[in-house]
């Protein structure tokens, strides 16, 4: 019988089943599993790091909030909902708008989660972006600006709620590298 965490990294496994990032050859649930890896380094509380694990879940497979709340609970399954942009505002610009206007008002932990997100993104583009450069990172993005925009403006979030973090810091060094 698996542990929490266990059955968790295994849904993860499970629910992102033949997905693979956009931009390289590798499982999707490579990155659920750096985000709540990165979480955990930083001793983050186990809810906290569960949240990491299942934050894409919603978004970017069949499981629905339904689901996670059914196998994990509503504080889990509520953590999830919060990181999980509304596909339904389809211009780029507006559902980064609703999202950061959500960021806001959740807790800190969710802004964590959000920070480990966003930096195991930005470092598993570094080496393609060091050959390709900065046009190598857009992808759901229209363009370089609104890219720049987007991380630029969580930069202020996260700046703004959370202090001495090593996600952090890292996450405002190499946004620096990439956007200013």
């Amino acid at each position: 019988m698996y542990e929490l965490e266990e059955d968790i990294i295994h849904f993860v496994f499970k629910a992102f089943l033949g997905l693979k990032r956009k931009k390289e050859d590798i499982d999707l649930s490579f990155h659920s599993i750096m985000v709540g890896n990165m979480l955990k380094n930083i001793g983050c509380d186990e809810e906290t790091i569960f949240i990491g694990y299942l934050h894409d879940v919603i978004e970017d497979t069949k499981y629905t909030y339904e689901d996670i709340l059914e196998k994990y609970g509503k504080k889990i399954a509520n953590g999830v909902l919060q990181l999980t942009e509304d596909q339904n505002i389809t211009n780029y610009i507006d559902r980064k708008k609703e999202f950061i206007k959500r960021l806001e008002t959740t807790t800190d932990n969710i802004i964590v989660v959000e920070i480990a997100d966003k930096l195991q993104n930005l470092i598993s583009d570094y080496e393609q972006y060091k050959i390709s450069g900065k046009e190598f990172l857009v992808t759901e993005a229209n363009n370089y600006d609104e890219l720049k925009w987007y991380y630029l403006e969580l930069k202020k979030l996260f700046n703004k709620r959370i202090n001495n973090n090593h996600l952090l810091e890292r996450y405002n060094q190499i946004v620096s590298e990439y956007f200013e």
